[in-house]
């Protein structure tokens, strides 16, 4: 897949994460974790429109289980022929993103550090060159710093170039919520 395919794709999640998807929070349309999973897929899906998907034959699945891959949502670029290849994940020539999400409610951390290590395990263990992985995080919690990463200095080994953080939550003295990213 070429740079400027897969630079329109991190530019459109991205676009998508500070825009559409903090409007989305801001105008009460996201309940929970499968909600946020819907609204960035429908988001992103008219960002890249029907005719940039279909020239580079690229799909959006949610839910995508394969070969050790179980992600909220990625962007898989199939073969020039999927039909002939028995079940549509056969099909399936390369994963050009990941994104796995989090909505919690002021819960503890568990659950957002167990999507990093599943990140980092994707990158350790899977094969997808080309591959840009995701952290979309809603975490409703109020924090007293004004840019909170998820990532420590040691996951800058394994995540630089591969990671960004698209990040969603409060801080101290501000009743609007903060949703940044963060690229490593």
């Amino acid at each position: 897949m070429n740079a400027d395919t897969i630079k329109t794709i991190d530019n459109a999640i991205k676009e998508i994460w500070c825009n559409n998807i903090k409007s989305d929070y801001e105008n009460f349309s996201l309940l929970k974790e499968d909600t946020l999973k819907n609204s960035f897929y429908f988001h992103l899906r008219n960002k890249l429109t029907d005719r940039f998907l279909e020239v580079n034959r690229l799909k959006i699945y949610t839910e995508y289980y394969h070969d050790g891959l179980r992600a909220d949502l990625v962007i898989a670029q199939l073969c020039e022929e999927p039909g002939l290849n028995g079940h549509l994940r056969n099909a399936v020539v390369d994963i050009l993103a990941v994104v796995e999400m989090k909505y919690k409610y002021d819960t503890n951390d568990d659950p957002f550090k167990k999507d990093i290590v599943k990140v980092q395990n994707y990158i350790k263990n899977l094969n997808y060159k080309n591959c840009l992985y995701y952290l979309a995080f809603i975490h409703e919690v109020v924090n007293s710093v004004k840019e909170y990463s998820w990532l420590t200095q040691r996951d800058l080994k394994w995540a630089a170039g591969k990671v960004t953080e698209l990040n969603g939550y409060f801080i101290e003295g501000n009743d609007e919520p903060v949703f940044q990213i963060i690229s490593y």
